[in-house]
């Protein structure tokens, strides 16, 4: 007789068919793991390579710098150096604009960054505008250019005309285009924000011929010799009328009251009448100061105080270590230290992209799906592996005659390992097939949609790299492996042995009977406590798969209340105001006080620094110089709230008040290997002075890690305070940012709360992915552990039926071990989600957060409900055919 492979092949597919739920449930936990990964880094890998597609295609810049001017020959002279291959400089500031939200309402003030380019650049080349609709830009071209996001949600079209803000002058300009940018593919408002509706803030870019000249006229008027001039306008009007009327002119009354032969006096005193009067129009105010100054040109007066530098060479992928990338990161630290020792400029601050917020921010995000993908594949991989190690013993151990059968028609064990193995093997593979097809559009797409309502990203996709063909097939090959290991025991038997049928190993222990509490324990708990005894492999693999499925819906439901707990952490406790004013740069000191006799003097001043770490690096922060009186306050490691100047419990060493004392972030202590009562070597930007003062309290920030200081201990440093935000309880919710003469802008508690909202709205649709893929795993280890569990005790049901057991008793019986193993596998999985939760927030969000696990009592209930409803329903439903038991089949079958 021959043999070929049909006929084995014919016997996999129909043992596949026969034991279908036991092999089903290989399947799906191979296709969830496969799916889970290969859809998260289709979503996560697609980010990344997407953004180094565009940052490279637009020339993302390399550096940031800032000064208080860079000049037309600072940029030359930086352009000079050796590696670098341009250099772009331009003015940032915050305004806002009016969008008409419905026809015949008043249109609502929203925050803008407004971007001020070089007049002198023909064309943008760092940081190139990714054209969306429109004309390209030119500097020699009026109008505005309008960020795409903002221009979407707001509905802004081409050619509209939008009313614009700064530092309350008023400009109207023309959308000339909608644009993207490599340097504003994520954009907040500020610090305190982690996720900002598109709607609520918007950026721009206009050339700078385009800066409201009021604004700069205004300036020059508060000059000291300009102003002296306004002063005394009336008196040298006074003198010029008594010497006309003795018949002098007006060249020998400007040599006798010493005033330069150039100004046109005559025009300079009618103009000046009009400016004290506040009748002046900005006509009047450019030809009194062009009367005193007939050379005076508009664009000398503008400032640039920020510039960004394309460095030599192409930046290499950030995410894949390299030779390469560490040479170009020791190219740009030479390239700083270049720019920081040149003579003539000086710059006070130079950061690179991993400082850049937009950047940085993607970048974080990005990585965060490494850690998602990882984590839900070795649970997924984990439960497959223990399902095949039950599963395939089991399916052997039924199929030893057959096996025997196998060596006794002369197939070689060799064959028949082949043979066993190809379950395990096919099974998987076919799973892994499905899980790398279907894991990017079904998982890997809505998540990158989610992302993309926060990035703007041009082209942005899924990306699945050659990593997840390889995790595939190792996936494979360890279910192929467990296959082999959890079989090799029975195919190592001769044909006599194995054609035999196997002897239970029933332990004294485990006979019926005994005394004690056992003898007095109902049979139903005797029998099933033999039987977990007798199935440990099946009974654990059962645990781990409840276990998995418990702690998924913990997870999903305890990271909606562990963000909810942030919102009431960062919006309640520690940001305690309503609204805070942001103010402008250029506020005078009557006008700050005008300020605080209004709003209160609860104010902070944020200062930018460089501090060394531990091995003698710069790394750039801040200092919150905080006098807030209370309204932003500092947290201890509990999360309870105290004001800056009463210090933290516990968590002080030192006098907080002292010259330059510091508070610092845990997590900023922890990651520089810093503790309480150190010294740390800092400078504020910009100047050559180092501190050395102590760190003496730690606190906890869930968003931002940086230091703090009272305003003593700043002051005690000999630096002058100067606030740049207020914060007030009253209400503003009918002012916008352009009614208060002095700020820029105006931000309510409220509106970032509502931002957070909208994040979270986002999430929950990974919640409910969470949730679903959690009852789907409940239900698949449920049934199988079912399935399993009644193939291998039907002898037994069959047997107890016999004897005259009812449907009831044998359902009870059944359902009994079900809900014990349960019970066990949600004890262990309600503590192992919280592990879990905790992890993904420590170890998966950005570096500069600090968020933990805090979850509800109605999460833990929910997963013990939710999982036990679904062994309920599993139990009665599989229950039902014990009323189908053969009794004379069954008992037969062991004969």
């Amino acid at each position: 007789m021959r043999f070929n492979g049909n006929m084995l092949r014919k016997k996999i597919f129909r043992d596949i068919k026969r034991n279908f739920g036991q092999f089903f449930t290989i399947f799906a936990m191979v296709f969830l793991a496969i799916m889970a990964f290969s859809g998260i880094s289709a979503f996560s890998d697609g980010l990344k390579y997407s953004s180094v597609e565009f940052y490279e295609k637009n020339n993302l810049e390399d550096l940031w710098l800032y000064s208080e001017n860079f000049t037309t020959d600072d940029i030359d002279t930086i352009k000079a150096l050796d590696n670098v291959t341009d250099v772009e400089r331009y003015l940032t500031m915050p305004g806002s604009v009016d969008i008409n939200s419905k026809e015949g309402s008043e249109p609502l003030n929203i925050q803008m960054e407004l971007n001020f380019l070089d007049g002198e650049d023909d064309v943008k080349n760092i940081s190139s505008m990714y054209l969306r609709d429109g004309e390209e830009y030119s500097p020699d071209k009026d109008g505005v250019w309008i960020g795409y996001y903002f221009a979407k949600a707001r509905g802004i079209k081409v050619g509209d005309k939008l009313t614009f803000y700064v530092e309350g002058y008023e400009f109207t300009e023309t959308v000339r285009g909608i644009v993207s940018s490599p340097d504003h593919v994520y954009t907040v408002s500020d610090s305190s924000v982690i996720f900002q509706n598109a709607a609520d803030f918007g950026w721009a870019y206009l050339s700078i011929n385009e800066f409201p000249k009021e604004y700069l006229y205004d300036e020059i008027l508060k000059e000291d010799d300009v102003a002296e001039m306004l002063d005394s306008a009336s008196d040298i009007q006074e003198a010029v009328d008594a010497y006309k009327e003795v018949g002098a002119d007006i060249d020998f009354v400007k040599d006798e009251l010493d005033i330069d032969e150039d100004v046109d006096l005559e025009t300079a005193l009618d103009k000046a009448e009009l400016i004290n009067s506040g009748k002046a129009s900005v006509s009047d105010k450019e030809a009194f100061i062009k009367a005193l100054d007939p050379d005076f040109k508009l664009e000398d007066c503008y400032v640039y105080p920020n510039a960004i530098v394309d460095v030599t060479g192409t930046a290499p992928n950030p995410y894949i270590d390299s030779k390469e990338l560490i040479q170009f990161e020791d190219k740009l630290k030479s390239v700083k230290n270049e720019i920081y020792e040149l003579d003539d400029i000086s710059v006070s601050a130079i950061t690179d992209r991993d400082v850049w917020g937009s950047y940085a921010s993607l970048k974080a995000e990005s990585e965060e799906g490494d850690t998602y993908s990882g984590m839900f594949s070795f649970l997924f991989v984990f439960i497959a592996g223990l399902s095949v190690v039950t599963t395939m013993s089991r399916f052997v151990k039924k199929q030893r005659v057959q096996i025997g059968t196998l060596k006794a028609l002369g197939f070689r064990n060799t064959r028949v390992t082949i043979h066993y193995i190809a379950y395990g093997f096919w099974v998987s593979l076919m799973a892994a097939a499905l899980g790398l097809v279907i894991g990017g559009p079904v998982l890997g797409q809505p998540f990158l949609n989610m992302e993309l309502s926060m990035f703007d990203l041009p082209g942005a996709h899924r990306c699945i790299l050659s990593k997840n063909y390889i995790i595939a097939i190792m996936i494979v090959a360890a279910i192929t492996i467990i296959t082999y290991l959890s079989i090799k025991s029975i195919l190592k038997e001769s044909a006599a042995q194995t054609l035999r049928l196997e002897v239970p190993h029933i332990k004294i222990k485990a006979k019926e009977g005994g005394k004690g509490l056992s003898a007095r324990l109902p049979f139903s708990v005797k029998w099933n406590l033999r039987d977990i005894l007798r199935s440990r492999s099946r009974s654990i693999m059962a645990i781990v798969g409840v276990m998995g499925s418990t702690l998924l819906i913990v997870m999903a439901f305890g990271m909606q209340d562990s963000l909810n707990h942030y919102l009431e952490w960062e919006f309640d406790n520690i940001q305690a105001y309503n609204y805070k004013l942001t103010l402008s740069e250029n506020v005078s000191d009557d006008r700050l006080g005008e300020l605080f006799d209004t709003y209160g003097d609860a104010s902070s001043q944020t200062v930018a620094i460089e501090y060394k770490d531990t091995d003698g690096n710069i790394i750039t922060s801040a200092i919150t110089v905080n006098d807030s009186d209370g309204y932003l306050r500092v947290s201890g490691h509990d999360t309870s709230t105290y004001d800056i100047n009463d210090g933290i419990p516990d968590n002080t060493k030192g006098d907080i008040n002292e010259e330059g004392a510091l508070y610092a972030t845990e997590k900023l202590l922890k990651e520089n290997n810093l503790s309480l009562g150190d010294t740390l070597t800092w400078r504020i930007m910009g100047e050559d002075d180092w501190y050395e003062t102590k760190i003496v309290s730690a606190y906890r920030d869930p968003q931002s890690q940086q230091f703090s200081m009272t305003r003593a201990a700043f002051e005690g440093l000999g630096e002058t305070y100067v606030c740049d935000t207020i914060y007030t309880d009253d209400d503003l919710s009918d002012i916008t940012d352009s009614d208060i003469d002095g700020v820029s802008t105006i931000t309510s508690i409220e509106s970032m709360k509502e931002q957070m909202n909208s994040m979270l709205e986002m999430i929950s649709s990974m919640i409910v992915l969470l949730i679903a893929i959690s009852a789907i795993l409940g239900f698949i280890i449920i049934y199988n552990m079912g399935i399993l569990a009644l193939s291998e005790k039907m002898y037994q049901f069959a047997t107890l039926k016999v004897l005259g057991f009812k449907f009831r008793k044998l359902a009870l019986i059944y359902t009994q071990q079900n809900l014990w193993l349960t019970i066990i596998g949600i004890i262990l999985g309600l503590p192992l989600g919280y592990e879990f939760t905790d992890f993904m927030f420590k170890y998966a969000i950005g570096d500069n957060y600090d968020f933990f696990a805090n979850i509800d009592l109605s999460a833990y209930l929910i997963a013990i409900i939710g999982t036990l409803m679904i062994m309920l329903v599993t139990s009665i439903v599989l229950s039902r055919s014990l009323k189908k038991v053969d009794m004379v089949a069954s008992l037969k079958a062991n004969e």
